[in-house]
């Protein structure tokens, strides 16, 4: 297991998994996202940025077999241009609709499970960038598309989860230490917790930039920023994301 990874699990033990999220969630198409607000800062610090992703979920308690069934049928036909795939069980039905775009691709996903005779329901919207950075038309796409196909999917208005990696050029040659300070600074982000290695660097901070906040014990936190360079000369890589990362690093 990973470093980065281990502390994200140690930090989601910590909070009981998933909290109350405060914060408007309102999903405004016409306001500048979250992702859009990281991408800036990477540009800004002269990162290059090599794969992002938008993640919503929501899990439902309410849904009887019928209705998770019906709600699945409505879902397939209303985004009839996804390639839909379903797999059945004696314990849990699942639904899951895939579509490629020159944006990336798009993971639509029902999951209903009996458990202890109560069922329990699952709705996840995820895409996955395949630009390198981006561009006016990916972000119009995301506002015009992924935003307006959340507030269908989701039956209440979902938490978004951004996320960016990325990579500095080894020609900047500046140590871990600068490159956290220079994109904290850019986001305005004030640090919380950290462990700062020679070669490994896991900040966990605030920002008032971003729109969504979770509750620790001490403070309200929004923005995980892991960096890691792998030897000397080499490039430094680092993912960023908030309100928390849900990814392995």
């Amino acid at each position: 297991m990973s470093r980065y990874l281990y502390i994200i699990l140690i930090f989601f033990v910590g909070l009981g998994f998933l909290p109350v999220i405060n914060g408007n969630n309102t999903i405004e198409a016409n306001h500048l996202l979250d992702i859009e607000k990281l991408d800036q800062a990477i540009v800004h610090s002269q990162g290059q940025i090599t794969e992002w992703s938008l993640y919503a979920r929501e899990n439902k308690k309410s849904f009887t077999n019928k209705g998770f069934a019906k709600y699945s049928t409505t879902m397939q036909e209303t985004f009839s241009d996804f390639e839909w795939v379903t797999k059945k069980s004696a314990e849990e039905v699942m639904v899951v609709g895939q579509r490629q775009t020159s944006h990336g691709e798009e993971t639509i996903k029902f999951q209903h499970t009996l458990t202890n005779k109560q069922s329990v329901s699952y709705i996840m919207y995820e895409m996955r960038g395949s630009q390198k950075a981006l561009g006016e038309k990916t972000k119009h796409y995301i506002k015009t598309e992924i935003i307006p196909n959340m507030e269908i999917i989701f039956t209440n208005k979902p938490m978004i989860f951004s996320c960016i990696k990325g990579e500095f050029n080894d020609k900047l040659e500046k140590v871990l230490s600068n490159q956290a300070v220079e994109l904290m600074s850019e986001l305005d982000a004030k640090e919380l917790e950290s462990l700062k290695e020679e070669d490994f660097y896991s900040i966990s901070a605030y920002s008032e930039q971003m729109s969504r906040t979770i509750p620790t014990k001490n403070d309200d936190m929004n923005i995980q920023l892991g960096l890691r360079k792998s030897g000397m000369g080499a490039k430094t890589t680092f993912v960023i994301g908030t309100p928390i990362l849900i990814i392995e690093y």
